[in-house]
């Protein structure tokens, strides 16, 4: 193998390893905050998990973090302990009871509380029930 097809392996190897993980897409969005023991608890109280893009200039580090935890965390409806916060990917999921409170009426609820710091709120998935994972080569 010559040197140059060496280098330009390389290359493509390592943006390989920074596309995998953009933080961008809805997928990134949501592994940022998906918190298994919180998706477990929640179906089996018949509750779903909720994620949420932030959209506006979230406080950066620890602080701003800590202060959307706390936003989300006291609304009505909120499971408690189910907030995660990813200030990186601007992503926030929390479980709910949907038949105690609609998903609608939790979203206002913390909207009021994010719009202090000028932020809002765009759904990214609800889940409700556990993912069907399929083993790779296995017949249906």
């Amino acid at each position: 193998m010559n040197l140059r097809a060496t280098t330009v392996g390389l290359v493509l190897a390592l943006q390989a390893g920074i596309a995998a993980a953009c933080g961008y897409c809805v997928e990134d969005k949501i592994a940022a905050t998906y918190d298994h023991a919180v998706l477990t608890r929640a179906i089996a109280q018949k509750h779903s998990v909720v994620f949420f893009h932030i959209d506006g200039s979230v406080p950066p580090g620890d602080a701003g973090r800590r202060w959307l935890e706390t936003a989300a965390e006291s609304t009505s409806g909120v499971d408690r302990g189910s907030v995660r916060v990813s200030v990186e990917t601007f992503t926030v999921s929390f479980a709910f009871d949907p038949k105690a409170v609609p998903l609608s009426r939790v979203q206002g609820a913390l909207e009021k509380k994010l719009a202090a710091k000028k932020l809002s709120l765009m759904p990214l998935r609800v889940m409700d029930r556990p993912a069907e994972l399929k083993t790779v080569g296995a017949n249906p």
